[in-house]
Order: structure tokens, then C-alpha cells, then sequence
């Protein structure tokens, strides 16, 4: 096969765990690889996949897998944070273009950048996240944003972020939207939503939270919000996710509530069971304080399920018409959201049918194809 582009995905971000960014990685490289026949992928490794290459991404002619089995990511990153910067090239070879999907450049010598910047938490609202991680990112992300050729962000929220803070110029910054599957992310039947709520020992209707137990989703505003329902016996309150830093104040306000019995924590969610626990529950709670776009609000929606976020950031941007939206600082407002939503079907139908459209915005075609036109025209210039 003849290419065009010989073209280095950082891809070392594949191999989280199914992190909001690993998702966005793998659901628009695949399709950039479905739709991309004319240049070639690199994906550079620094350690094996957790599963087999041709089960990630099927197989393919366009793409390959590059291991670096014998230097180890740790000590490459270590020396990157003590700008020590080992290229690239030395372990894999030189690219025409590198693809970055996660925040960072990495040192390389030749060929040009592309990188993803999902969100400027860092910058923002640097008190919900994790100190050392608000400090590499400060350091790191500014000099990756200037060297950038272009910048891929998720949201205009972010878009404005970017512009305001690192004065990017609009014209070197594109907005790719996450997609959501409609093939997982779908309603479901009686049988399915019977199965998973057995599962997870969920006995009656629920009210469900599913992301990370952090600080920045506001967690203890949801508990508060339940704890004053007036028909709170009536339903559960599920809280799906893997723990986060600072999770125990999160413990400690169910205990200080009294609602131990009622509040369920599931743990980690496999992505199998993510979206029929969304189509199961009655509504789908998620105020966080700050997002770059806030995936789980759209997937609730493709699922058929009513949604309440919150009014900042680019939530309003994600959920179009089709949510309650409510100030996350304001825990009676959460809490009558819910009581509108519980009491009245023909709110909570009305949310569903206009929740459903909204999700329809958010597909991987039209986001790699955006991305793609990038290759493509800074390979000319």
C-alpha cells in the first residue's frame, strides 16, 4: 500500500483504564482508521496492550503497533518531567506528523504536532485536581499549546478556555466532539434492565451518579439533594464509579445523613454494563462543578434516560434542550429537579424524547473526519 502520511499516534494513553480520555482516544481512532485508507498509523508503545492488537482495533492494513519493550514508560515520562526529553525518533523512527490525544507533546525531532486538550481544569479550577497532576500540567501543557500546529479540543467551552487563557488563535483549533455509540448506548428492555439491577443488588426504582468519586463532580450535593426528597423511601440512590482522590468525604456525608441503607456504591462499572445501568435508572444525577464536555450526560440521554446537570461550563453545550439544568452550588434546586422529574411521567417523557434527539449530535464520523482534514492539510503546508 502506498500512504501519503506516515503518521505517530502517542497512543500510550490506550492503555489506561478507561479513563475519560483513553474513551476519547479509542473511539475516534477507530474511526479514523475505518475512514482513513490513505495514510498510515504508528501506534507508539511503550509497554504491550492489555488485550491483543487485532481485538482493539480489528486488523488493518493502514495501522501497526510499535513496542518499546526494553526502556519503560515510567522512567521516559520520569526524564520528560525533569526535562530530560528523550525523542521519540530514537525509539520508533521519524513520522511526517505526530498525534497526541492526551494534553502533552512529547519530544520528537522532526514532523508535525497535533494535540488533543480536552479541558483546562488544571488552569481553572485547579482546586479539584490532584495537586501533582495540576503541577505537570501547568508545566507541560503551555509548551505543547505553543508548539501545537493545531490544536483538537472537545467543546467550544473549551475552544474559548484555550483562547482566552493561552491566546490561541481560533483559527488553530478545531472542535471534535466525543461520539456515543448508538449500539450500546440505546434503551433497553424489561429482561435487561431486570438483569443488571440483580447485579448490582439494586432492589428499587434508583436515581443513579455514574463517573469518578471526586471532588469536582459534586457528589455530596447529590446525597444532600436525595437525603431531602419527600418520597426518598420510594427509591435508591446508585453511585457507580471508581474511587477518585479525596473519595472520603463522600463516605463520611452518607454516614452524617443517615441514608446508609439507601445509597448504593458499585465500584468500578465495565463498560458492558454502563449503559444498560443508565437505561435502567429513572433519572440520571450529575452536577459536576467543571467539565471540558461531560460524556455521561449524552450517553444517559442516548439511553432514554432524563437528565439533571449543571448550568457551567460546557454541560449546557453537551445536553442541548434535552436536561433539567440547575446552579451546582444550589442543593434545593438539585433536589426539586429530581422531585419535577420523579412526580410528573410526562416531564420525565418529554426529557427522554428530547434527550434522545440531543444525542444524535455526537458521532465519531463527523469528529475523525474533522481530524483527518487536519492530517491532510497540514501535510501541505
Amino acid at each position: 500500500m502506498t500512504s501519503s502520511l506516515k503518521i505517530g499516534v502517542g497512543a500510550q494513553t490506550l492503555l489506561e483504564q478507561s479513563a475519560g480520555m483513553t474513551s476519547y482516544a479509542f473511539g475516534l481512532l477507530s474511526e479514523i482508521l475505518r475512514q482513513d485508507k490513505s495514510n498510515f498509523y504508528d501506534f507508539l508503545l511503550f509497554r504491550s496492550f492489555p488485550k491483543k492488537p487485532e481485538y482493539m482495533f480489528g486488523m488493518g492494513k493502514n495501522f501497526s503497533y510499535r513496542y518499546q519493550r526494553f526502556f519503560p514508560f515510567r522512567l521516559f515520562h520520569k526524564l520528560y518531567k525533569w526535562e530530560i526529553g528523550i525523542p521519540l525518533d530514537l525509539f520508533f523512527g521519524s513520522h511526517d506528523l505526530y498525534f497526541f490525544p492526551n494534553f502533552v507533546i512529547y519530544p520528537h525531532l522532526g514532523g508535525k504536532n497535533i494535540v488533543v486538550v480536552p479541558d483546562l481544569t488544571f488552569e481553572k479550577v485547579p482546586q479539584y485536581v490532584d495537586r501533582q497532576n495540576v503541577e505537570f500540567l501547568k508545566k507541560f501543557v503551555p509548551p505543547s499549546v505553543a508548539k501545537a500546529d493545531h490544536i483538537v479540543t472537545i467543546s467550544n467551552y473549551t475552544k474559548g478556555d484555550l483562547i482566552q487563557t493561552y491566546k490561541v488563535p481560533d483559527r488553530k483549533i478545531t472542535v471534535a466532539y466525543p461520539g456515543v455509540d448508538p449500539v450500546n448506548f440505546r434503551p433497553r428492555g424489561l429482561e435487561e434492565i431486570a438483569a443488571i439491577k440483580r447485579k448490582y443488588a439494586i432492589e428499587k426504582p434508583f436515581i443513579l451518579y455514574l463517573g469518578t468519586l471526586e471532588p469536582r463532580k459534586n457528589i455530596p450535593s447529590i446525597l444532600k439533594a436525595y437525603a431531602g426528597l419527600k418520597n426518598r423511601q420510594e427509591y435508591s440512590l446508585v453511585l457507580a464509579g471508581k474511587k477518585g482522590w479525596l473519595y472520603e468525604e463522600i463516605f463520611q456525608t452518607v454516614r452524617k445523613l443517615g441514608i446508609e441503607k439507601e445509597v448504593i456504591f458499585t465500584g468500578y462499572i465495565p463498560d458492558d454494563d454502563r449503559p444498560i445501568l443508565m437505561a435502567a435508572a429513572q433519572l440520571f444525577v450529575f452536577p459536576s462543578f467543571f467539565e471540558g464536555f461531560g460524556m455521561p450526560v449524552v450517553e444517559a440521554q442516548a439511553c432514554g434516560t432524563p437528565v439533571i446537570t449543571s448550568n457551567t461550563t460546557s454541560l449546557p453545550e453537551a445536553v442541548g434542550e434535552g436536561a433539567i439544568l440547575v446552579d451546582p452550588e444550589n442543593t434545593n434546586e438539585l433536589k426539586e429537579a429530581m422531585e419535577k422529574i420523579l412526580s410528573s411521567p410526562k416531564i420525565a417523557n418529554q426529557l427522554k424524547e428530547k434527550g434522545l434527539q440531543n444525542a444524535r449530535r455526537f458521532n465519531w464520523a463527523s469528529s475523525a473526519r474533522k481530524v483527518i482534514e487536519i492530517f491532510n492539510r497540514l501535510s501541505k503546508m
